[in-house]
């Protein structure tokens, strides 16, 4: 096991907060308070609350691809499956179907472009970007346009309980955020208290040795990818509840955002290895940086070059570790 593994079996400490791996934390927090400085608006409640309410939907979304980022491979379709979803959401709902079923049926409908990257990649040996792009945008994106006929499909308020989840608060904090983290802590038990999860990051370290280990890799990858399409799919669901409209475009606007926080993600807690409270801590300093720049007057490219910034140097620190890792023998296959 390596050091992450026995920090955890041994207890969190609040001097631990202090090591290098948890430096973006203090980052956030040095955001924050530059951010409220510079903008009356960004300390007021309810813009915190709503940076929360806007990290829970991305949150959501990219838990899949962080696991398939951990394998070595990678999936860019979560996005258009998003808008997939959310096109289908509102298509089913102006046709006159009840929510349960139309969540039922988008979400089941969206996996299924998971099933086929998982196939691509495992039983085609196609490179996982190629796959996944020519899932998403090739299949998805288009289907979405054809059904909508590019234009975005808007719907009524969602009902009591789905806008509970989406705008409703629990002592203040958004329900969707509570949600979201509730699902982020049970992820990160599987993820670092269970064989699977030592797999996981198995594949992502010696492809050879977990053949030799037994493990089956196809199984593992086909499910990831099923998995990641199944949350982008919630996630789209989600999203045309919050803005009353399903977008066969919305996708693009994830796109970076989601390879951003899952690489961000991957300098936090573990060294060099994507995971999930990673994540979800790189979707939260995310949201902190495109609230702040947008309410200080920026332009929108300005994020975005900050976040290709962040992007380059969370995949140049997951490579540098991976490599380090390979030639010191330090991960064990169990």
């Amino acid at each position: 096991m390596n050091d992450n593994a026995n920090e955890i079996e041994s207890g969190f400490q609040i001097s631990n907060l202090f090591q290098a791996k948890y430096g973006l934390i203090w980052v956030a927090f040095i955001m924050i308070g530059v951010f409220a400085i510079a903008s009356p608006t960004f300390r007021t409640p309810g813009n915190l609350l709503e940076i929360l309410r806007q990290s829970g939907l991305l949150a959501i979304m990219v838990i899949g691809l962080t696991w398939i980022a951990a394998t070595g491979e990678i999936d860019v379709s979560y996005g258009d499956i998003a808008a997939f979803t959310g096109i289908m959401t509102a298509v089913f709902l102006k046709a006159g179907l009840p929510w349960p079923l139309t969540f039922l049926f988008a979400i089941c409908l969206g996996s299924i472009f998971g099933l086929f990257s998982g196939i691509l990649v495992v039983y085609f040996n196609f490179p996982s970007l190629i796959a996944t792009l020519a899932v998403g945008s090739g299949l998805a994106k288009s289907i979405a346009r054809w059904v909508s006929g590019g234009a975005v499909v808007h719907i009524s308020n969602p009902p009591g309980v789905v806008y509970q989840i989406v705008y409703g608060t629990f002592y203040g904090i958004p329900i969707l955020f509570l949600i979201t983290l509730a699902i982020y802590l049970i992820c990160r038990e599987l993820q670092d208290k269970t064989t699977t999860g030592q797999h996981l990051y198995a594949l992502g370290e010696n492809r050879q040795a977990t053949q030799e280990a037994g493990i089956s890799e196809r199984k593992i990858l086909l499910s990831l990818y099923v998995l990641s399409a199944l949350l982008a799919s919630i996630a789209g669901v989600l999203l045309t509840a919050m803005v009353a409209s399903g977008n066969p475009n919305i996708g693009g606007s994830y796109f970076l955002d989601g390879l951003t926080v899952v690489f961000l993600g991957a300098m936090i807690i573990k060294a060099g290895q994507p995971n999930v409270i990673g994540t979800l801590i790189g979707v939260i300093i995310l949201a902190i940086l495109s609230n702040g720049l947008t309410l200080m007057g920026e332009y929108f490219f300005v994020g975005n070059i900050v976040k290709g910034i962040l992007l380059v140097f969370g995949v140049i620190v997951v490579t540098l570790a991976r490599k380090r890792r390979q030639v010191d023998g330090r991960f064990v296959v169990a």
